[in-house]
């Protein structure tokens, strides 16, 4: 059996396809540099930015319906194939929405038909691989792979940006094009093997397609995929809800809009370490041990965002909070079925436990809005999201041990 080190020897290459993968994908690319677009889209064509910002729920939901499809696909044929199929779409789309016209109706049907398309590059792909390849350094590995979307987050907006005030918006939907198609298909093609290391590279592997776990009928009867599936619904949901409004909660903090925008700027880094820190852990504690801390934290940082007049490194911690909570969420999931249910249906759990936290994801921004309409504050919200991280940590803390699956 090979020590983490020997495995991080062995499979960089596919890790660092993994992390390129998701950094270009819907997880990383489409939805770090979506508000990007939204002003110049405003001055293009007269919409406004609440009928621009409508496509993301688009984005999301094609995403609920895609995961676990995507998820059985790649069971059967793989994780390269569907990857660099799906990205070369994903390309050709955002090169499509440089027709964008006037009508609002055929903005949201390339942003849901790209979700569609696309589906291929989210983190069912690329975290299959890194399972496959990851034993002890697992938690890691993961980290490092899903830590892509941090790096886009970061680079990719200030890309699209240059791009946009030199060229127009065109311009920078076309860049993006133009990276998918040659950094991202390039480096995948040639580092990306979604294939169980030979038995010569280690020996409680085997390599044939068949892996220990359970599959998908025997999973969902089961109380654990239920606890991961709520838990981190009601979880994504606060989370995707306030970093929507994050922005607009820090000016309602009495925060000019420059330095509310600085602040929600270090949740790009936050997301970025986090994923790295998170792996780190939960190779060495129990995962849902560390999840109860991580969201426990993320309730205390709610709670100082409720204060109405308070320092700004106070705030500063409460969005680096939600950043960890952020990064910790996805790389969890992945971590938690495959230690949980094992490999043999790995993809489709993942992928159906992946659509459930899209759902929340895409529900939460919404109810959020709602609530900040009905009532004026978000006061309220930030009072139930402490509720509903507490109760996040409960469920999730409480998984208990997960099974061997390594013969």
């Amino acid at each position: 059996m090979l020590s983490a080190p020997q495995e991080f020897q062995r499979g960089w290459r596919t890790l660092l396809a993994c992390a390129v993968g998701n950094g270009f994908g819907l997880s990383g690319f489409a939805f770090y540099t979506f508000g990007v677009f939204v002003v110049p889209l405003t001055v293009a064509f007269g919409w406004t930015r609440g009928e621009v910002s409508t496509a993301a729920s688009f984005l999301l939901l094609g995403t609920v319906f895609t995961a676990p499809i995507v998820g059985t696909i790649v069971d059967r044929f793989g994780a390269k194939r569907v990857g660099l199929i799906s990205m070369g779409l994903l390309s050709i789309g955002y090169a499509s929405l440089t027709q964008l016209g006037g009508e609002i109706a055929f903005f949201y049907a390339m942003w849901l038909t790209m979700s569609l398309v696309g589906g291929g590059t989210t983190p069912v792909v690329w975290t299959r691989a890194v399972n496959l390849w990851f034993d002890k350094g697992r938690g890691l590995a993961l980290g490092l792979a899903l830590a892509g979307s941090g790096l886009a987050g970061i680079v990719g907006p200030g890309v699209a940006t240059a791009l946009i005030e030199k060229y127009g918006w065109q311009a920078g939907y076309l860049g993006i094009s133009a990276l998918i198609l040659l950094v991202a298909l390039p480096l995948i093609g040639l580092l990306f093997n979604d294939s169980a290391p030979s038995h010569d590279q280690i020996e409680q592997v085997d390599e044939t397609p068949t892996h220990p776990g359970l599959t998908f009928k025997e999973s969902y009867r089961t109380i654990v995929f239920w606890k991961i599936a709520i838990g981190f619904f009601f979880i994504s949901a606060i989370i995707a809800g306030l970093l929507i409004n994050l922005v607009p909660l820090l000016i309602d903090r009495d925060m000019s809009a420059m330095a509310a925008a600085q602040i929600a700027g270090v949740l790009g880094f936050s997301v970025l370490f986090g994923r790295i820190g998170v792996g780190f852990l939960i190779d060495r504690f129990r995962a849902p041990l560390v999840a109860a801390v991580m969201f426990s934290a993320t309730a205390v940082g709610c709670l100082l965002l409720t204060l109405d007049s308070a320092p700004t490194w106070v705030f500063l911690i409460a969005v680096i909070t939600l950043g960890l909570s952020a990064a910790a969420e996805i790389d969890l999931v992945a971590f938690l079925v495959s230690r949980f249910f094992g490999l043999k249906a790995y993809g489709k759990i993942y992928g159906s436990q992946l659509s459930i936290f899209y759902l929340g994801a895409a529900v939460g921004p919404l109810a959020v809005g709602m609530s900040f309409d009905i009532t004026g504050s978000y006061t309220q919200v930030l009072y139930a999201a402490i509720g509903v991280m507490l109760f996040g940590s409960v469920v999730i803390g409480g998984l208990g041990k997960s099974r061997d699956f390594s013969n």
